[in-house]
């Protein structure tokens, strides 16, 4: 596949799961989670994929309390929404335990949203940008700056889901 087809694609599923997000809103669950996976490169699926969104959505429900709102895959890969009883800030600050408490966590991208729609974010509630996955710096300045090459990233991805 093309970059430019590999972009149109990927594009399009963000903009799909957005609208299926806005579509739970307002909610009636004070919490709304999604699960997504934030691999390194083009291959958003496979094998892997599914190991590390099987060891995560474990995680997530072994920390928090969670109602599935629906699962499906896509372009980007696997994901899930998840609704619970928990006040969002909390619901975020154990979705970060997570992320964090392991390096398969790293992998993981879970967004928080209040009942209304609005997303909580890392910033927003005073603590730094996740780290990256190869040298622990601001992930963002790494990915901006091209700090490390796709190869190495992912390498260290298969590594990481491998493990688990």
């Amino acid at each position: 596949m093309s970059y430019d087809a590999l972009r149109i694609s990927l594009l399009a599923a963000r903009d799909q799961r957005q609208a299926l997000l806005e579509r739970l809103f307002p909610a009636d669950f004070p919490t709304t989670l999604m699960l997504s996976l934030n691999l390194p490169g083009d291959a958003k699926s496979g094998a892997r994929a599914e190991q590390l969104f099987v060891w995560g959505e474990q995680a997530l429900s072994g920390a928090l309390p969670l109602v599935r709102a629906l699962q499906g895959s896509d372009a980007l890969g696997p994901f899930a929404l998840y609704h619970s009883h928990l006040p969002a800030r909390e619901a975020k600050l154990i979705a970060m335990e997570v992320e964090n408490g392991h390096p398969a966590g790293r992998l993981l991208d879970l967004d928080i949203y209040d009942a209304s729609g609005r997303q909580l974010d890392r910033a927003g509630l005073g603590f730094p940008p996740r780290g990256c996955l190869l040298c622990g710096e601001a992930a963002v300045a790494c990915i901006r700056a091209g700090s490390h090459t796709s190869k190495a990233l992912k390498a260290q991805a298969h590594m990481v889901i491998d493990a688990i």
